[in-house]
């Protein structure tokens, strides 16, 4: 039995980074390692909500022994293909830290259950935005062209996160006015915050015009989310709305940097 993650945003969250790190930087022996670790990461994540009993005593009873195997195996891939990458990636080793930190947020949320909280969210996608730092540098890439694959998507699914959740905070439980603020100025601020910052680091020549580019259409749209608030029967449409801007960033940094 195949147990797969249900979070279907997630799933783009995870290869966009790592494509564009392969593409813009090339293909090497430590990079498909580490993006291999990612990967077996990620599928395990459904194996063990299901024995931490997230999906339900039913699931928990009778799947969990196939979510056993299923974790021990992933955990095993992710663990062998990580150690074979730090070792083979030498001076570019510090870069696994990158990702390292959001991840242990990231665990932790899950391990308490609240992997679907804003924190576990927005850990999520740094996590995995923050991947394509090493995966690019594995290849030789610079820090700073790795950085800037990196970043951008950090803040296009951090803001992108934190926008819907604007959407479903309205009405979630007849809806939650403090928190739908809260989460509506966070978005601001991520937003406004790392569009400046962004055009302060490309204007410093610290990051290449790309990454301002690849970023400000998906922030832009996260901004107009949260401005005027769409009803929640059209999430399927923000959904896709975000994907054409995460992959038009894709694109774009994996052609000019």
């Amino acid at each position: 039995m195949v147990l797969l993650p249900k979070e279907h945003g997630a799933y783009g969250q995870l290869a966009l980074p790592l494509v564009t790190a392969l593409g813009a930087a090339g293909v090497t022996g430590p990079g498909l390692l580490l993006a291999a670790s990612a990967v077996a990461a990620f599928i395990a994540h459904e194996p063990a909500s299901i024995l931490l009993g997230r999906r339900g005593g039913r699931a928990r009873r009778t799947l969990g022994t196939a979510a056993t195997r299923w974790l021990v195996t992933c955990g095993a891939i992710a663990a062998a293909a990580v150690t074979i990458a730090f070792v083979w990636l030498e001076e570019a080793r510090w870069s696994l830290a990158v990702p390292a930190v959001p991840a242990v947020l990231l665990g932790a949320a899950t391990i308490r259950g609240h992997e679907k909280s804003w924190h576990g969210e927005v850990a999520a996608a740094a996590t995995f935005s923050a991947m394509a730092m090493p995966v690019a540098m594995a290849a030789g890439m610079p820090p700073r062209l790795a950085a800037a694959i990196a970043l951008p998507f950090t803040l296009l699914f951090v803001a992108g996160t934190l926008a819907v959740r604007t959407v479903i905070l309205r009405v979630r439980g007849g809806g939650d006015l403090r928190a739908t603020s809260v989460t509506r100025r966070s978005t601001v601020a991520v937003t406004a915050g790392g569009g400046a910052c962004l055009t302060l680091l490309c204007a410093l020549g610290v990051l290449p015009l790309a990454a301002l580019v690849a970023a400000t259409p998906g922030l832009m749209v996260a901004l107009a989310i949260v401005t005027r608030p769409p009803q929640p029967t059209r999430l399927r449409p923000i959904g896709w709305t975000l994907v054409a801007v995460a992959v038009f960033a894709a694109a774009t940094l994996a052609a000019a940097v």
